[in-house]
């Protein structure tokens, strides 16, 4: 089975049930697929070959679903862009997924103007009305609706997300249609209920993770309703779930938070939500009771990365319960494995530990990605043996819950955005006034994480916080940018001069039962 198989089955059998809306715009089954034919068509006139990338630029869109469904029946990578990186950072990506077509939504004109001299010369540029491009409705409409005739399989690339890298740059994770269309299965038991067709869904999580593309293959899979939001606005979350048969929804913690806040959120109707689902942070037990109080449907919670096509963990609506009941300490934990998972925590030799032992924190499942496009030495870094490393470390109780205790990889998780600090002390580093710099994430309550910058400034030079944002606006995406900043004498280091972030990090985390977002 392949992505757009599941499309062309309700195009098929209920061709004028809603797919897709956003904004005033709804389109049906049947023309979602039609489109994604002729849009499939037009990638074959412009010679995307199998396996070349096509890329998307803009907030959520229709356009995003199409772009996914046509890269599926063409045999294409779809490349779903982070917007809010800085016109470098998406060059570096369009450059490294040597990406053949760009389709720019409204919006992204100045983001465009300034990506064009970086742009390789080859590239097909399609925009709605803007010039030196592909207009849209002109183009689309030259080719037919039919299904284009390439033969593609299951274990064949389908979707490459970037995620920061280690390194500084960030790295694309390759996953097949089988890592998708397992997920989508893994997800659905471990689900108390499937989703209907005829039933809604609202997308508030950006397409370019893999939250948000996950979730419009898993609801086009199901036959549902995806109601996709541009980007998150509480209210009109709120508004969604009443004026339509909105089932299921996920969002981070700190998306939960702010939908709690709306004025006259009591008065609300939300009979029909059945599921909420959340990950990236964990969520307090103060919040979660409010929550429940509040939506009166169930709760998941998700563990899982980029490199795993999402989640591999889950706790469940039992143990939601089970934790308000009088073990609230679940609510600290990951869950436990889904269905065909194997979740190992080993020490630096890479053996397994005992039970209750911190350990690096791997994953052996179908849903591992298939590597690092163009990264072999990173791939077989990670990937070994069918178990991935996923850079977290943390535990398994005698229940087989798992809890996360710190990041191997030094990574910051922020309002559901992985964040490398190296990316980001290499920018503050350029700064003139900077001596040495480490940054590092410290609990934050609405994001989990938050950044802090350490600097150590040259002799006589000062820095305060607004000159280091605003010189960090133009070079990195504003996620990144920390907030915070602590002007030190030194940063502490071991013998061979690595800086110890986990002394850093300490007075910042003690005393929490989990140490990391």
């Amino acid at each position: 089975m392949l992505v757009h198989h599941y499309l062309e089955f309700y195009a098929r059998n209920t061709p004028d049930s809603p797919c897709f809306s956003h904004h005033e715009t709804t389109m049906s089954y049947r023309e979602v697929n039609d489109v994604a034919n002729q849009l499939g068509n037009g990638f074959l006139n412009l010679g995307v070959q199998k396996e070349q990338r096509v890329a998307i630029l803009g907030e959520n869109s229709i356009e995003h679903g199409l772009l996914f469904m046509a890269a599926s029946k063409v045999g294409a990578v779809a490349v779903p862009l982070n917007y809010r990186l800085a016109p470098a950072e998406l060059a570096f990506i369009i450059g490294d997924s040597n990406t053949r077509a760009l389709l720019v939504l409204a919006g992204m004109e100045t983001t465009l103007d300034a990506l064009r001299p970086q742009l390789p010369p080859d590239i097909a540029i399609i925009t709605a009305n803007q010039p030196d491009s592909l207009h849209w409705d002109d183009w689309i409409a030259r080719f037919a609706a039919t299904s284009p005739s390439v033969e593609v399989d299951k274990d064949e690339p389908f979707l490459q997300l970037y995620t920061s890298g280690t390194t500084g740059n960030p790295k694309g994770v390759v996953t097949s249609h089988f890592n998708v269309l397992q997920l989508t299965m893994m997800n659905i038991i471990a689900t108390p209920r499937r989703p209907d067709a005829g039933t809604a869904g609202i997308l508030c999580a950006p397409m370019f993770h893999i939250g948000g593309a996950g979730s419009v293959v898993a609801s086009i899979y199901n036959g549902q309703h995806t109601l996709l939001h541009r980007v998150f606005d509480p209210v009109q979350v709120l508004d969604d779930m009443e004026r339509y048969p909105v089932t299921s929804i996920f969002m981070v913690p700190a998306m939960i938070m702010a939908v709690l806040q709306v004025p006259g959120i009591e008065q609300r109707d939300f009979s029909k939500l059945e599921t909420m689902f959340y990950g990236a942070s964990p969520i307090s037990e103060t919040v979660l009771r409010r929550a429940i109080e509040v939506f009166k449907c169930e709760f998941i919670q998700m563990y899982g990365m980029t490199e795993t096509t999402g989640t591999v963990a889950t706790l469940s609506p039992g143990d939601h319960r089970r934790a308000l009941a009088g073990k609230p300490e679940l609510l600290r934990s990951c869950g436990r494995p889904s269905v065909g998972v194997e979740i190992s925590i080993v020490d630096t030799a890479g053996n397994e530990v005992d039970t209750g032992e911190v350990g690096e924190i791997r994953v052996k499942s179908d849903t591992n990605m298939l590597c690092y496009y163009n990264l072999p030495e990173a791939t077989a870094a990670n990937l070994t043996d069918g178990w991935l490393h996923t850079g977290d470390a943390g535990y398994v109780d005698d229940e087989g819950y798992l809890y996360l205790k710190d990041r191997i990889k030094d990574m910051v998780v922020s309002g559901g955005e992985n964040i490398y600090p190296v990316e980001v002390e290499n920018t503050l580093a350029k700064l003139e006034v900077v001596a040495d710099v480490a940054v590092i994430g410290v609990p934050d309550e609405k994001f989990g994480e938050a950044l802090l910058a350490f600097v150590v400034t040259k002799p006589g030079m000062t820095l305060i916080v607004e000159e280091m944002v605003e010189f960090c606006r133009d070079k990195i995406a504003g996620y990144k940018i920390p907030r915070q900043l602590q002007i030190v004498e030194e940063l502490p280091r071991n013998p061979s001069g690595k800086i110890l972030k986990k002394i850093l990090r300490q007075p910042y985390w003690e005393n929490r039962d989990r140490d990391i977002g």
